[in-house]
């Protein structure tokens, strides 16, 4: 599709990058920097409005940290469609690192004091964001994105609050379990005015997310006998981590990290988010949470086991020796059955390199062959011919002027120049010869043009530089061979987290309990489709059920990951310790199996090789004496043809 821009620049899309409720973005063509957003549906002229300030708005302080509007685009009719903004290469969605899980897949080296930093670079966002007169509004872990530096990126920027010139161009979306209280209050977004002050909260849930490694503030153990989900919770101002709070109703989840780790001012700050209306400014979380991070030191067992050094020792160590939970992946319980030896060693043995033959040097020349002259004996027969066609003329003309004058002077010429031109087998004979010499010159050249090809491209050649391509290959796998082995044992681990983690959300039946938005009806659409607890939810992403769109998606992944909060993943040593000695087996197969193509693939290129540095001395001398032959038969030819230019 192509589109014309405000910015007086045509785009054309190429690849599909995502697709969400309101539109797709897609790759551009040409432009490996920026996407284009594109909406589904028709939009209203407010919003049209909204997405044109927003472009005006545009600053470098905003690009920093958001995919921001650059420019607008319309389609073939003029209307607005959409917008272009900068691709987010290298980021993904923040609760990658909420899971420890996650957190070893895609940042591998990364311990507690990376969660610091991000949340740090969070807060700084929020107050850069603010600063420039925005509020996010719709807060949540899957609109905000990180790399791998920890670097904070925002997407959806287009439900952003903006102040317009006549108002605001309200946010009238929101996750329940990310609004503070007095918006929960209101039962709906419609027309309400966000604030730096509720987008704190929010900020401050991410922020508690971070730190306590995917915990949500308002969801732990409840003392009650009532039902008090987060959005209760949050309401209700039930933080689950409160010190202060008098007739707690929640208490912290089992195997939990202890706010009293952290300094006293973060802890202060939560309890304000989320006690009180008087909530700390982004830019004081961010300032604490770089005071926070100086504190930080790392554990003499794992190099990926950093903490607050206010505590007495390792919590994470502490967690796996006490309860068998790992919040921070490593790898030092991989199995290393698996013996590659010396890898470079085994592939050094095998080295080839690109033959590169010198071509038959085509300036070669033999020594110049004479052409012989006329002998005495083709004189002899040049003289008979002639005499003959004297006699056929005289004779034929006295024969016939003795009839006829006039017929014996046309008759005379004629059957002299039949003899001549036809009958005369000296004449005949000559032609033949010249012939048969013309013949062999081109049989010769054409031999002479074979040797050449064959010389300089011997079919061997084309064997070597094809297997050298497949040696090269089969190295290249040998070489990665540890690596897939590692890939494997990661992925035996993630089907024994993902069966954890399923198998702790089965207990949370969707029938009985409260989500927002769904009543019976939806649920028991849900069920029809054989979705029947949280760990179904998940069904959703490949499978669409009739009358549960991308709105109610989002709720129920919301719910999923509000039931998940209490999940801990425990290594089941003997299961993985199974599983990773069967990988190391198969990694074992390979490996044999990559050595004996790697030694035959070897001997055949030295066969090749071996053949074309026998063959082409050969060939060599096959041309030279070509090119002689060549010489001598073209002397010939010239020969004749001298002869035969007397006859």
């Amino acid at each position: 599709m192509t589109f014309h821009g405000s910015d007086n620049m045509q785009y054309t899309t190429s690849r599909e990058l995502g697709r969400g409720g309101e539109g797709v973005v897609y790759e551009l063509q040409g432009n490996a920097d920026m996407v284009l957003k594109h909406y589904t549906e028709p939009l209203t002229p407010q919003r049209v409005q909204k997405l044109h300030k927003m472009v005006l708005m545009r600053s470098p302080a905003i690009d920093a940290y958001a995919a921001w509007p650059q420019a607008l685009v319309r389609d073939a009719g003029g209307s607005v469609c959409g917008f272009i903004m900068r691709k987010l290469s290298g980021f993904m969605p923040l609760h990658m690192i909420f899971s420890p899980l996650d957190r070893k897949r895609m940042f591998p080296d990364k311990g507690y004091n990376f969660l610091v930093h991000v949340a740090r670079n969070l807060a700084v966002a929020f107050h850069k964001l603010h600063e420039a007169g925005l509020v996010v509004g719709d807060v949540n872990e899957g609109n905000i994105l990180i790399n791998a530096q920890g670097m904070v990126a925002f997407i959806d920027c287009d439900s952003f609050q903006v102040r317009g010139d006549d108002g605001y161009f309200y946010c009238e979306v929101g996750v329940p379990r990310y609004t503070p209280p007095e918006l929960l209050a209101l039962q709906t977004f419609e027309q309400v005015v966000r604030t730096t002050n509720t987008d704190v909260f929010s900020m401050a849930v991410l922020i508690f997310q971070l730190l306590f490694l995917g915990r949500h503030p308002f969801a732990g153990r409840n003392k009650t006998a009532a039902d008090i989900d987060e959005e209760t919770a949050i309401k209700m101002r039930e933080f689950a981590y409160s010190t202060s709070a008098r007739k707690k109703k929640l208490s912290p989840p089992k195997d939990s990290f202890d706010i009293a780790a952290l300094t006293p001012a973060l802890s202060n700050y939560f309890h304000q988010a989320f006690e009180t209306n008087e909530r700390p400014a982004a830019a004081d979380w961010a300032c604490e949470l770089d005071n926070f991070l100086l504190q930080m030191v790392t554990c003499g067992e794992s190099r990926i086991h950093v903490y607050p050094s206010g505590l007495q020792g390792c919590p994470w160590c502490a967690f796996r020796k006490e309860r068998g939970i790992m919040y921070f992946l490593d790898d030092s319980y991989f199995n290393a059955n698996s013996r590659f030896g010396d890898i470079d060693q085994f592939v050094n043995g095998f080295r080839v390199e690109q033959l590169h033959l010198k071509p038959w040097d085509e300036s070669y020349s033999v020594p110049a062959v004479a052409p012989e002259p006329v002998s005495r004996s083709q004189y002899i027969q040049i003289g008979l011919h002639w005499a003959l066609a004297v006699v056929l003329f005289v004779g034929t003309l006295l024969l016939v002027a003795n009839i006829h004058l006039l017929v014996g002077f046309i008759a005379a010429p004629v059957v002299t120049w039949l003899w001549h031109y036809k009958i005369s087998p000296t004449r005949k004979s000559a032609k033949e010869a010249v012939m048969n010499a013309m013949g062999e010159v081109v049989r010769l050249s054409d031999r002479y043009n074979q040797l050449v090809e064959l010389y300089n491209n011997p079919p061997d050649l084309q064997a070597y530089k094809a297997g050298v391509d497949r040696l090269a290959q089969l190295v290249l796998s040998f070489r990665k061979l540890p690596e897939e082995l590692y890939k494997l044992q990661q992925q035996k681990e993630k089907e024994l987290y993902d069966e954890q983690w399923h198998m702790y959300l089965r207990q949370f039946d969707i029938q009985s309990h409260t989500i927002p938005s769904f009543g019976a009806a939806k649920k028991n659409l849900l069920l029809s489709a054989g979705i029947r607890n949280a760990a179904d939810i998940s069904l959703l992403l490949t499978q669409k059920v009739a009358g549960i769109g991308p709105k109610n998606i989002r709720v129920l992944l919301d719910w999923q990951l509000q039931m998940a909060n209490g999940f801990n993943y425990i290594p089941e040593q003997d299961r993985l310790q199974r599983g990773f000695t069967q990988v190391s087996v198969d990694i074992e197969n390979m490996k044999v199996k990559l050595e004996h193509q790697i030694r035959v693939e070897y001997q055949a290129l030295n066969h090749h090789k071996v053949n074309i540095s026998n063959k082409r001395p050969l060939i060599q001398s096959q041309i030279k004496d070509i090119l002689t032959a060549k010489a001598e038969a073209e002397a010939y030819l010239q020969s004749l043809n001298a002869y035969r230019k007397y006859i």
